[in-house]
């Protein structure tokens, strides 16, 4: 997977980020909460840190790994929940509190939903090249060309991942990460398939876009991007066969 430049950030990639800050606050409220003390307390707030430091670094390589949508991120996640949960499970070793074991569960729960979402969300093709960097020949062995129109600018280009939601394209010309909002274009087996898109990200090297579609109504003309994906589905086609 080659590292991407995402243009529009996802609500879900803010959320990740507030859970995990939450997460820290969860953690500072429980050990408050079994050792009597004030959560405002200035005192507790200075030796919070020197108590959960370990916590608080590994959150802060969350929030950077989540923001720039590194193919670690998820696991950056996962990490961190799961030091938030063996902390505070420890913690009811030492001493048992139902309110704790109750917040727990619904803090886990959370967690593993926002986990799901975000493994989901980093699978889109919008996210994900098909190709890599270095890769020694062309990056594919059978060749979907497709052309990418905004105003009078027309760049073409190779599909190289699609799903429902998006696709990913190779392009014979860098300057087509320039584009933002886009029409595909492909003529695919004798027809005319067109979707409007936006562009969320390119590759480090301007050599593909991530394009994520809106919803493009049936024409009597062209076919729309539905089409497109069941037709290729019914023949086989998938972006793995590709290369």
């Amino acid at each position: 997977m080659e590292q991407l430049k995402v243009r529009k950030k996802d609500i879900l990639i803010v959320n990740l980020m507030l859970f995990l800050f939450l997460s820290f606050v969860f953690l500072f409220l429980q050990y408050a909460y079994r050792h009597h003390l004030s959560p405002f307390s200035v005192a507790y707030l200075r030796k919070s840190l020197e108590l959960f430091w370990y916590v608080l670094a590994p959150i802060f390589l969350s929030f950077i790994a989540i923001w720039n949508h590194h193919k670690w991120a998820k696991y950056f996640y996962a990490f961190c929940v799961s030091l938030i949960c063996y902390r505070v499970i420890e913690g009811l070793f030492i001493e048992f509190n139902k309110i704790i074991v109750i917040a727990l569960f619904f803090y886990v729960s959370i967690a593993y939903f926002l986990y799901q979402l975000f493994d989901y969300y980093m699978g889109l093709a919008s996210l994900n090249p098909n190709y890599s960097k270095d890769d020694l020949f062309d990056p594919l062995l059978r060749e979907i060309h497709c052309e990418l129109i905004e105003g009078e600018k027309i760049v073409a280009g190779i599909l190289t991942n699609w799903d429902e939601e998006g696709c990913f394209v190779l392009l014979n010309d860098a300057s087509g990460t320039e584009l933002s909002k886009v029409n595909v274009v492909i003529n695919f087996k004798g027809r005319s398939f067109e979707q409007h898109g936006e562009v969320v990200a390119h590759s480090i090297d301007f050599r593909g876009v991530g394009i994520k579609f809106g919803k493009t109504p049936k024409g009597l003309n062209v076919f729309n991007w539905d089409e497109f994906t069941e037709l290729v589905d019914e023949l086989g086609y998938k972006p793995e066969r590709l290369r």
